[in-house]
């Protein structure tokens, strides 16, 4: 089974079904205007659940088995949490130019 890779230019969320933090980061993402791409997990979890978890632990470059799974562009940035620390850095970042 082929699995879609982090998407070029845009955050990548990769996300299942009933995951409260997955919502909270999508949340997240359109309260801040930032584009995002969803990739809804269900089917590989399902199907290829240990090959799904290798293909993204070689994205990430880290075991990593909770979801929300969040990139930027090929850059892992982790879960949740992770992600809106990124986010916050991103754009205070951004606030000093």
């Amino acid at each position: 089974m082929e699995f879609p890779e982090p998407e070029n230019n845009q955050i990548t969320v990769y996300s299942k079904s009933g995951c409260p933090n997955c919502i909270k980061v999508k949340q997240l993402l359109k309260n801040k205007h930032i584009n995002f791409t969803v990739v809804d997990c269900d089917e590989y979890i399902l199907e290829n659940r240990e090959e799904f978890l290798q293909f993204i632990q070689t994205l990430a470059k880290k075991e990593f088995r909770i979801f929300p799974m969040v990139f930027d562009n090929m850059l892992f940035i982790g879960g949740f949490k992770e992600t809106q620390q990124y986010i916050e850095k991103l754009l205070n970042f951004d606030e000093t130019f």
